[in-house]
């Protein structure tokens, strides 16, 4: 298959981030965690992460309180620096009790990410 496309991986390179960062936001877009860039005839056309520090995590409804997620949140974020994974994806359905816990910290540490429809899971990045 003959094609117009190149896809490179982006190492830490931090022109070229800043080179797809830019391209991005003005299409209105802001990629995450970007580990691939692709070109299409010399230009950046998109980008793509084959890998993404995510945080999924689950306490127990009942014999768990608000006060011990906080603790183990906090004990999380430590973990994530200590492991060198200071920035990381935290998925969170509106409807979860850890959802206020985490919209409470949107400019303390954490960004709201801004998708493109109004879906039913909100994405914090820990930045």
């Amino acid at each position: 298959m003959t094609t117009n496309l190149k896809i490179i991986p982006i190492k830490n390179n931090p022109n070229l981030i800043m080179d797809i960062i830019k391209v991005a936001e003005k299409d209105g877009r802001r990629p995450i965690h970007m580990t691939h860039v692709v070109f299409k005839d010399g230009k950046i056309v998109g980008a793509f992460s084959i890998r993404a520090p995510v945080l999924f995590w689950w306490m127990h409804s009942t014999e768990a309180t608000k006060r011990d997620s906080y603790k183990v949140f906090n004990s999380v974020e430590t973990l994530m620096d200590i492991q060198g994974t200071p920035n990381y994806v935290i998925p969170c359905h509106p409807m979860s009790s850890y959802y206020n816990i985490l919209n409470n910290r949107v400019g303390k540490g954490l960004k709201l990410y801004k998708g493109d429809s109004n879906d039913d899971w909100t994405i914090f990045l820990k930045d």
